[in-house]
Parts: C-alpha cells; structure tokens; sequence
C-alpha cells in the first residue's frame, strides 16, 4: 500500500466528480427548465460565491456560535436584480433546548444595532453570483 507523507483524507461528504455531475445534469435537465418556463427566462443554474465571502461567513458564524449552516432555496422579488430567479439563503444554526437545529437571527443580538451602523462591516451573506446571468 502506498502511503502518502502529509496526505489528508477527505471529508465524509465528498461524493465525487461522478455523482456531481450526474446531479447538476438532472437539475438542468428536469427541474430548470420547469423553473425557467415559469419565470420566462432562464433561472439560476448556479451561485457563486469567493473566498473572501466564506472566509467572512465563518467568521461570523464563529461570533454567533454557531454549529451549522441551513441553506434556503428563495426568489429573487419583482423589483431586485435577477428578478424572480432562485437564489440561496444562508442562515446560520445552532441547537436549542430541545436538542432540535434552529435558525440564529443575528438581527437579535445585543450588537446588532451597533454592528449594522458600520460601514465597513459585511452585512449579507446571500449575494452571490448567479448564473445565469453572470456565468
């Protein structure tokens, strides 16, 4: 067997270029054109998010003890770019008494206020690029 000075082993997650593929191309091939005929245009295919956006995010989910990250899937409104695209929610999550995964409002912290009066403070996690239109 051949070993490997500093190798890592990957996440329990990982599934694969494979079963990626195979995923997305069901996505693309089923579910997006239905969305896309709904809204009269081509729908999100994708989201793209940088380095720095997750470099921040954990920050901040590291400042809220958070344990978890709950992804929704949402619409864009009638008047926001993208308008009626899907896009990506990332709320934070923790667990509470009842040992379930609930949601973390940071809009509830006692900093919350002083921390939105910042300019140089990230205040949404949700932007990302979409693709379409930006691929």
């Amino acid at each position: 067997m051949l070993k490997q000075d500093n190798a890592q082993p990957l996440p329990f997650f990982f599934v694969g270029q494979t079963v990626t593929q195979e995923r997305i191309n069901r996505y693309q091939e089923s579910k997006h054109p239905l969305l896309s005929g709904a809204i009269s245009k081509p729908d999100t295919k994708s989201v793209w998010y940088t380095r720095d956006h997750i470099t921040q995010l954990l920050a901040e989910m590291e400042k809220a003890n958070a344990d978890g990250l709950r992804i929704h899937l949402g619409m864009y409104g009638e008047n926001e770019n993208y308008s009626g695209q899907l896009c990506l929610l990332m709320v934070m999550t923790q667990v509470d008494e009842q040992g379930r995964q609930v949601d973390i409002t940071i809009e509830n912290a006692p900093d919350f206020q002083a921390r939105s009066l910042d300019p140089d403070q990230t205040r949404d996690f949700n932007v990302g690029s979409p693709c379409p239109p930006i691929c």
